[in-house]
């Protein structure tokens, strides 16, 4: 059963499915917009490029939602279709509520139904945040090409003192634009500055939006499925969310491919975009 939603109260999807439009005006490149429907409701994509070119599918995080995620659709291969999608229960533009139990597995199930949806046989996946935990769910692993999971939540503990705590906190009970770019700032590495739309639209996040902090973890032996495969795990030096040494550890122990990108974040997309794109092409070490 459907049960629980990132939203503080009835009618605030609206309010943050207006603010994802609201980012498409930013867009340089055509965008084809398509809604799939899912066993965890309606789920919003985005198409850039070439209808017939090999896809790369995207998972949106929650930071910022796929309308949010130009800068990274920017980096990505001409030759290749980027394909952005919104998580069901995630800030953004699909459905409100997600799963109340068994949540990897079942958005596992879900993400198998956006390649039928589609149409699509196989591509690389890229996680993005909490997603990336959903992308190393996928039901049927042979489906997924290469998987990176960047600034990934979901699969060791968080980090539960960090700077961004504080400015997080202020962002929750005062969302106006000034606590919303301390946040933001915080969480990125040194010397980030966030563009106009991408602190307005985490300024309504914290304003129509719960905490996504007590999302579960993925379990190992779902984990264990990955090892021997083409993965890669892509993460900011500085990201203040994630303890690094459990990371290193879990990598070294699956085999796992590990980047650490210098003086980076938590908000890979647009800190490291190209970073991003290279993890997608660059050959299993």
């Amino acid at each position: 059963m459907l049960t629980r939603s990132p939203y503080r109260c009835p009618g605030d999807d609206s309010v943050i499915h207006s603010a994802c439009a609201g980012m498409l005006s930013h867009w340089s490149r055509p965008v084809d917009e398509h809604i799939a429907r899912t066993s965890l409701g309606e789920t919003y994509i985005l198409s850039v490029g070439a209808p017939t070119a090999r896809p790369i599918i995207v998972l949106a995080g929650g930071d910022l939602p796929a309308a949010g995620l130009r800068v990274l659709a920017e980096q990505l291969d001409d030759s290749r279709r980027a394909i952005l999608v919104d998580l069901p229960g995630l800030p953004g533009g699909s459905a409100r509520t997600r799963p109340a139990a068994e949540i990897h597995a079942a958005y596992g199930r879900w993400l198998m139904e956006v390649f039928d949806a589609l149409g699509v046989a196989s591509a690389p996946v890229i996680g993005l945040g909490w997603s990336a935990s959903v992308a190393a769910a996928a039901a049927d692993v042979d489906r997924v090409e290469k998987l990176v999971l960047a600034a990934p939540l979901g699969l060791v503990p968080r980090a539960r003192w960090h700077r961004a705590l504080i400015p997080g906190l202020q962002w929750r009970n005062e969302p106006n634009l000034e606590n919303t770019q301390r946040y933001l700032q915080a969480l990125a590495g040194g010397g980030y500055q966030p563009d106009d739309p991408t602190l307005r639209w985490s300024c309504r996040v914290g304003a129509y939006c719960t905490s996504l902090t007590g999302l579960p973890r993925i379990g190992r032996s779902v984990l264990q499925r990955w090892r021997g495969r083409a993965v890669e795990i892509v993460v900011g030096e500085q990201d203040p969310l994630i303890q690094l040494s459990s990371l290193r550890k879990l990598a070294e122990d699956m085999s796992i491919d590990l980047q650490v990108v210098p003086g980076a974040g938590h908000l890979l997309a647009v800190e490291a975009p190209a970073r991003l794109a290279e993890g997608v092409f660059a050959p299993r070490s």
